[in-house]
């Protein structure tokens, strides 16, 4: 018994080599990280059939039967692939046992059926990889089962038992052992794909941490440049270069790299069609020069390439999975970038559509007031005259800009004088201002559209008129504003869509775009409009203190917060 031992050990041995080997196969490692194709499932069959039928080969002759390794094919591939695959292979391997004959050919044959399929139904109960030492209880278990079919099945009995006290335990115990060794040697595949796949992620994380606040510039060749550099700093390879669809936006590394990146081949074309990177491992003389090719898209349309090379050498899977990764990246902030151009563009329209609403029918109403004062005052027309053109030429001037509080205030005086021309006394106003605050930083028609509001909409309704009464306070961190007007104020349900987006009165766009620009600097500041029908309206919102040195900073969190 001991020396059949030991020559089953001998003969596992071939079988151990045949799985250190298969380890290293890249479809192997595919089947241990579930990422496994039919084509794939269909290797994992004939390799496992093979091993078993090795198993078969490769044993020691006894007494009309054979000692063998035949189980640990069959018991892998289930352990490994499920109840289907574990069944396959265990009847491909038993049914070519059957094939060879002898009075235990039956129960061996179904014995390794079985065996591959007990494999595949711990494999479905159990998550993750197989423990070895599940599979060294699942090996002898299954090698169990075969002694007693071969008792049950093969006849004469005595034959049979006679057979099984000299097999039965050497047999029992080295395949069992050979099942925990292929699925430590699994184990071992499993660790170094998780170090990998660890590697990747960092390597990813890295570029992206750099590379995220210029990608959202867009793709040009400033970008790419920028973005290359960064690539070819992280990772360990000899060129990097970024195209759109007609140039080389970006080279970093090897001269000879932009050769490959004017044409783009039909097999590239091909794999970019569904969103593949493609592999060009050139094997043609000494100067190898390898390269992987990423597609970059926007909205599904491809933009552009992220190329990686590699010189004398072929580009690894390190290299793909990096760029598979860099690709989505780039992709979906170049989305992000587009999408964030499209916002900024929509709120300048709106900004425009707001000053475009205001000017005509306001221009046409001061002018008229003009023509009126021309024939009774000359002097207060000429005064009216250079108001009305110091108020416009700082609209065009301002527009989109950050200015000073003291400033938006001269334009507010502009327009209230231009106002109080036309009404009299029907328009008060109030101001409540820390003078601290004048040098602050504050968006352009921030509050005068708030103000014109209150006049418009509030006190000249009213026979009587009314005050608008303007108050710019400290407010910690923040600078507290309000206007408040004692005229017509606002109907209740008015007041609950006033700053919806969608909501289509003058009042409604001129608020919500004010709320809209003062969210997207501070997202959750106040903004509040408290507002009863007959007894006014007061706008009070918080805006952050800005310097002239927090502008820039100020403006450049808008954008990453949109991107996001």
């Amino acid at each position: 018994m001991l020396n059949l031992l030991i020559l089953l050990a001998e003969r596992f041995s071939m079988i151990g080599l045949l799985a250190f080997i298969l380890s290293k196969a890249n479809f192997f490692k595919k089947v241990i990280s579930n990422n496994v194709s039919y084509k794939d499932l269909s290797i994992l069959i004939a390799i496992f059939s093979l091993i078993g039928i090795i198993g078969t080969y490769v044993g020691i002759p006894i007494n009309g039967a054979i000692a063998n390794s035949r189980v640990v094919g069959p018991m892998i591939a289930g352990l490994l692939g499920g109840p289907f695959i574990g069944l396959i292979v265990g009847f491909i391997a038993g049914f070519h046992r059957f094939l060879i004959g002898g009075f235990t050919a039956l129960a061996c044959g179904i014995s390794t059926t079985l065996e591959g399929l007990i494999g595949g139904i711990i494999k479905k109960y159990y998550k993750n990889t197989v423990d070895w030492k599940v599979a060294f209880l699942a090996g002898i278990i299954g090698e169990t089962l075969q002694m007693v079919l071969i008792l049950a099945i093969s006849r004469p009995f005595s034959s049979a038992l006679s057979l099984v006290k000299v097999i039965g335990i050497p047999m029992i115990l080295v395949n069992s052992t050979g099942i925990a060794v292929f699925m430590l040697i699994i184990k071992s595949v499993f660790d170094e794909i998780d170090t990998i796949q660890s590697r990747q992620a960092k390597i990813i994380l890295d570029i992206t941490s750099k590379a995220i606040p210029y990608i959202r510039n867009g793709l040009n060749s400033d970008t790419a440049k920028i973005v290359s550099e960064i690539i070819y700093e992280a990772i360990d390879v000899d060129a990097v270069a970024i195209t759109d669809m007609k140039t080389i936006l970006a080279s970093v590394g090897l001269d000879e790299a932009n050769k490959k990146c004017h044409l783009f081949k039909k097999s590239e074309v091909n794999a970019f069609r569904f969103k593949k990177v493609y592999v060009d491992n050139n094997k043609r003389g000494l100067g190898l020069l390898s390269s992987v090719t990423a597609p970059l898209y926007c909205y599904d349309e491809l933009v552009g390439t992220l190329k990686i090379f590699r010189k004398n050498k072929f580009v690894n899977s390190t290299d793909i999975e990096v760029a598979k990764g860099l690709s989505n990246l780039i992709s979906n902030q170049l989305e992000i970038a587009d999408a964030e151009n499209q916002k900024r563009i929509a709120n300048e329209m709106k900004f425009n559509a707001l000053q475009a609403q205001i000017n005509p029918h306001f221009l046409f109403n001061a002018l008229n007031t003009v023509i009126s004062f021309i024939q009774y005052n000359p002097d207060g027309a000429s005064k009216l005259l250079i108001t009305l053109s110091e108020y416009l030429r700082n609209n065009l001037r301002y527009a989109g800009k950050w200015i000073k509080i003291c400033k938006e205030l001269e334009n507010i005086d502009a327009y209230l004088f231009i106002e109080k021309a036309r009404f009299g006394d029907k328009i008060n106003v109030v101001k409540d201002i820390d003078e601290n605050l004048l040098n602050m930083y504050i968006p352009a028609l921030l509050i005068q559209p708030i103000v014109e509001n209150a006049v418009k909409h509030g006190i000249l309704p009213k026979d009587n008129g009314g005050t608008v009464v303007i108050k710019i306070k400290d407010n910690n961190d923040f600078i507290r504003f309000s206007v408040e007007d004692d005229g017509e104020g606002i109907e209740y349900e008015m007041l609950k869509k006033i700053v919806k987006e969608d909501y289509g009165t003058n009042m409604g766009i001129g608020l919500h775009n004010v709320y809209e620009r003062i969210q997207s600097i501070h997202r959750g500041a106040l903004f509040k409009i408290e507002s009863k029908k007959g007894y006014g309206t007061k706008v009070i919102f918080d805006f952050p203190k800005c310097q002239e040195k927090d502008k820039e900073e100020i403006t450049n969190d808008i954008e990453i917060a949109s991107s996001r």
